[in-house]
């Protein structure tokens, strides 16, 4: 199968290959890297799902759209507002995530209390 990938690449059989490139891959070593995200299948070549190919859940209903370990700074802060979540005086995206994480751990431990 035909991929591109988005993320370097060192591997025995191929290896080093640089995000952007693009190379044959056999379908269930393709498939594999495309569910982690390290590529993606070219146009046309869209893979099949098979039971041992991995589904990403969908998010909850109540919960951000984009996972919050994968949201930017921008992101992180503007759903940090919208569920009333204080940020203090933190600057660095791993001190805004920890104070949303640990937020959202306290919510849903007093939430399992009820």
């Amino acid at each position: 199968m035909r991929v591109q990938m988005l993320r370097l690449m060192a591997n025995p059989e191929h290896g080093t290959v640089q995000a952007g490139a693009v190379l044959d891959l056999p379908e269930a070593e393709a498939r594999k890297r495309i569910a982690a995200g390290d590529c993606k299948p070219l146009e046309g070549d869209v893979p099949r799902r098979t039971p041992s190919a991995p589904r990403t859940p969908a998010p909850p209903a109540d919960g951000p759209d984009v996972p919050v370990e994968a949201m930017t700074v921008d992101q992180l802060r503007a759903y940090a507002a919208e569920q009333a979540i204080d940020l203090g005086d933190a600057k660095k995206k791993e001190d805004i995530r920890a104070l949303v994480v640990a937020e959202l751990e306290a919510r849903r431990d007093t939430d399992d209390e009820d």
